[in-house]
């Protein structure tokens, strides 16, 4: 019966341990996030810029989910989006 207790609480201490280390990514997700959709968006996407005010909302559940991503693109500053800054005649200088 102490066998079957033991294991019983092991289990537990596991589940316990896999619901904290959600708790604590996501919980970074939503700092990351807010921080994010707040002042770095437009740096990454210019189309982000001019978008409805329901876009940040729409996205933030993404971001909170993608957070490490989020924070290597956003190192990398690899921008997307951008305008065309090619000459209008096709001819590359």
């Amino acid at each position: 019966m102490a066998a079957c207790s033991q294991e019983t609480g092991d289990k537990m201490a596991l589940a316990e341990t896999i619901v904290v280390c959600l708790g604590v990514y996501f919980g970074a997700g939503v700092i990351v996030a807010l921080l994010f959709l707040s002042f770095g968006v437009s740096h990454i996407d210019h189309a982000a810029k001019g978008a409805s005010a329901f876009f940040r909302p729409m996205v933030f559940l993404g971001c909170v989910a993608l957070w490490p991503y989020i924070i290597l693109r956003f190192l990398s500053l690899k921008k997307i989006n951008q305008p065309d800054v090619s000459p209008p005649d096709g001819s590359a200088s």
